[in-house]
């Protein structure tokens, strides 16, 4: 254990108890979203055309539980100790401390944190020279390694759902360990 960690756990417990309250609220908020969509489609689909649904199986719905599980909640720790400690601090520093400016933060991290790994990700690709068109559902969403209008479209959902997780992750932060802790500024005596 570093100096750095050591402190955290010693000197800041409510800001642990805030991060792995948000890591697990991210967690579970992604799980429901990544479940519910198969679902969501499925109505909408129902209610613009005349047709019968054909509703998704419970493989469809449930498919990527196990990845999520395996693999999600490890990440959402990562980053909730690696964004949010110091976003946290920084937010502190500057009389943040509230609940609303805990979601606003949030969601801000959230939306950022995608758009860098969305961007980052068409600019390695595209910067690689490699040719690639992906398609999701029936739809176009990159031709010849750049964004079509619809990616474009779904890239802009996609970072609302992560404003949307990043927003969730700073409300349990802030009920979980930021609520109760009376110092916002770091200044020791």
């Amino acid at each position: 254990m570093t100096r750095k960690s050591a402190r955290l756990v010693l000197e800041e417990p409510y800001r642990v108890r805030g991060l792995l309250a948000a890591a697990l609220a991210a967690w579970v908020f992604i799980v429901a979203v990544a479940t519910a969509v198969p679902l969501l489609a499925t109505g909408m689909q129902t209610l613009v055309t005349s047709e019968d649904a054909m509703w998704p199986s419970l493989h469809e719905i449930f498919g990527p539980f196990p990845l999520l599980a395996a693999a999600g909640l490890p990440i959402s720790l990562l980053v909730c100790f690696a964004a949010g400690y110091p976003v946290w601090r920084l937010a502190s520093a500057r009389g943040l401390a509230t609940k609303r400016a805990a979601i606003v933060v949030g969601a801000i991290v959230g939306a950022v944190l995608y758009l860098l790994v969305a961007v980052y990700g068409h600019i390695a690709v595209y910067m690689g020279g490699s040719n690639v068109s992906y398609s999701q559902g029936g739809v176009l969403l990159t031709k010849d390694s750049l964004p079509t209008f619809q990616g474009i479209l779904f890239n802009l959902f996609l970072t609302l759902v992560y404003a949307a997780t990043g927003a969730v992750a700073g409300l349990a932060a802030w009920l979980a360990g930021g609520s109760k802790s009376t110092v916002s500024v770091d200044t020791k005596p």
